[in-house]
Formats: structure tokens, sequence, C-alpha cells
């Protein structure tokens, strides 16, 4: 089905060499949808200038070459098309399979995570591994992916008193969301497990492992199995659980 609401996506400029097409200021699979969909028509207008489309939460960034194409003209080529924007289209997406450490020396929020939650902590980490979850963008740090939605059980606020260095490889939740940090960097967000794999290497083509629109699937391990992970393992699992 079509946007019913004329008012989205709303344009604005960002600069003078970006575009940002506003959808419902509202995180929710049916709003990205509707930007995977957006953002799939550009592509295929295949809009002469058009450098490069950058999808968030509610929105879509549109960096261009203001030599090539000037902004008026290219909110006229936007109005053309998007008002067959859907929530329904088929955008091609794949389900990443990800290793975790849950718990222990790796998941240093399991336990008192399970205790707001009135769960166990065995509870909690089949609860997180129990379902895909829908990646909404890329973005924070290189590559970060932030993933929804968990469930309500396990949905608390950033911790009060962020942790300044949390390692590259943590997998973590907060609010509705899980992210895997691609580097190491300061954070809020509640800790409960680690994964050897590589999300994001500056040296791969893509460098990124996820994409918006992709699913992310938590796999658990355990501690032996990912301090015995290397090169060669990650190509095992990767035939294994994500051909």
């Amino acid at each position: 089905m079509s946007v019913e609401n004329n008012q989205y996506p709303s344009y604005y400029p960002m600069g003078d060499r970006a575009i940002v097409a506003q959808f419902e200021n509202i995180i929710s699979i049916d709003v990205s949808r509707k930007i995977q969909s957006f953002l799939y028509m550009i592509k295929k207008q295949d809009i002469k200038g058009v450098i490069e489309l950058l999808p968030a939460y509610n929105n879509l960034t549109i960096v261009y070459n203001p030599v090539i194409i000037k902004y008026d003209e290219l909110i006229m080529e936007f109005k053309k098309i998007d008002k067959d924007i859907s929530d329904d289209v088929k955008i091609e997406s794949k389900t990443v399979h990800i290793p975790v450490a849950f718990g222990g020396e790796y998941g240093l929020d399991i336990d008192e995570i399970a205790e707001r939650a009135d769960l166990t902590s065995t509870e909690v980490i089949k609860n997180l591994q129990s379902k895909s979850y829908y990646v909404y963008m890329i973005g924070f740090i290189a590559g970060y992916p932030y993933c929804g939605n968990i469930d309500e059980k396990l949905r608390f606020k950033r911790r009060s008193n962020p942790r300044m260095s949390v390692k590259k490889g943590t997998v973590q939740i907060a609010d509705k969301q899980v992210g895997i940090f691609t580097m190491d960097a300061p954070s809020g967000w509640h800790i409960v497990g680690w994964t050897p794999m590589e999300v994001f290497n500056p040296h791969h083509l893509p460098p990124g492992l996820l994409s918006a629109g992709d699913y992310v699937k938590l796999e658990p391990v355990s501690s032996d199995f990912v301090k015995s992970w290397d090169e060669e393992k990650e190509k095992e699992w990767n035939r294994n659980w994500n051909m």
C-alpha cells in the first residue's frame, strides 16, 4: 500500500550537497520499509548527480553533486516517484547469523538484566536468541548496526553511568534495540555478550557485513568457541550459517 499521509516524505536541505527525505518520526519496521522502497526507486531511476543514499530510522539522506543537478531539480525528480512509496515492497535482504558468547566475562550485565526482568540469566539468553532482529540503520561508528525489536521484558533505558570503553565485538541492548560494536568505543548500553565475527572490516568490499533492511540472528556459542576463533573458523561458520 502507498503512503496515505501526503506530507511524507517531506524534504529539506542538509548543507549544499544533501537532501533529507523525512518520513513519520517514529521507529517502526513499516516506516523503515517505506524508506527502503524509496531508496530502491531512486536507484532504479538512476538520477544523474545522486552520489550516495543513507537510510536512517525515519529518513533518507540523499547526497548529490550540485554541479550536475540542482536542489530544486532533484526535489522534482523525487516528487515524480514518491507517490508510489510502499511499506510492503519486497526488498533484497539477508539474515546474518552471528556467533555470540553470552553472559559471564562476555556479558557483564546479563545477571542485572535478569534480576530486573524477573528472569533467570538462562531465560534472558534464550529470549535474546529466540528471534531475528531487523537492521534499521547503520551508524554511530563505522558499520554499527542498530537492530530491533527486542522483547518488552528486556527493554531498559540506557545505563545512568556509561562505560568509557567497550571493546569491539560487544553485543549490547538498550530500549528496544540490539547493537554490535565494530570498534572500541564508549557506551551506555547494557552488555549481554561478545562476538568474534568481523561485522566491519575496512579492507573488505563491502566493508560492512550488514545493511539496513537485513536481519541479525544471535546464535549462542561457548567461551571456548570464541577463544579459538580464527579466519578459518569464520569461513567455516559462514559456509554453514550464512551462505
